[in-house]
């Protein structure tokens, strides 16, 4: 005897359609932010990390200038820090002066440091206006000013540097405001040049400072 088997496909209705699109479209769109947030991050942290190598390195520059240096003059100049500085302590005119401008950073001389190899990165991928921006933010150069009036010798021999960079990202568009990040690299100098030479100086000139 042989049985029949019949099997029926009705199916989907409407209703179960409609949930199917939707769910599918959830999914898609979650998968889409997500991607898209993880391509913000990357292109975020690569320009994080220009800016954070710029600051390292262009700090280790002006700390080996100031180390090298007989004699160091500090004045402003475009609401920064300005540094001049004489390669021989009898010098009229600084040979080299440390300058800073908003857009396009630590400057020797007007021109980029190293040879114009050590430039601020203000282009480059990921950034430019209406993605990313970086500027500085601020350049302070000081004197240490702690501890006793009879040291000021010792305590002229001491410079703090201070270099605040800032990236400014308008890449979200549910973010009204930008977003602005700073990082601040901070240094005390010993001038040891210098130092030695304010006291040959001093000694010759009868001043035990």
């Amino acid at each position: 005897m042989v049985k029949n088997f019949k099997y029926t496909s009705k199916g989907m209705t409407l209703l179960e359609l409609s949930a199917s699109i939707v769910v599918v479209s959830i999914i898609a769109l979650g998968m889409t932010s997500g991607a898209q947030a993880v391509m913000l991050h990357y292109q975020t942290d690569t320009v994080r990390q220009d800016l954070r190598q710029y600051g390292n390195n262009i700090m280790r520059e002006i700390t080996r200038e100031l180390t090298l240096a007989q004699k160091i003059e500090i004045d402003g100049q475009n609401g920064f820090s300005r540094i001049k500085l004489y390669e021989n302590f009898t010098d009229l005119s600084p040979d080299l002066t440390i300058s800073c401008h908003n857009k396009y950073g630590i400057r020797f001389n007007g021109d980029d440091p190293v040879d114009g190899v050590l430039n601020f990165p203000i282009e480059g991928a990921f950034r430019g206006r209406g993605r990313r921006e970086i500027y500085v933010d601020d350049f302070v150069v000081q004197y240490e000013t702690a501890g006793s009036p009879s040291l000021s010798v010792f305590k002229n021999s001491y410079i703090h540097l201070t270099l605040n960079l800032a990236m400014k990202s308008d890449v979200m568009d549910e973010v009204t405001q930008d977003i602005i990040e700073e990082h601040t690299y901070h240094r005390t100098v010993f001038l040891g040049t210098a130092y030695i030479q304010t006291k040959v100086t001093n000694a010759m000139g009868g001043d035990n400072a």
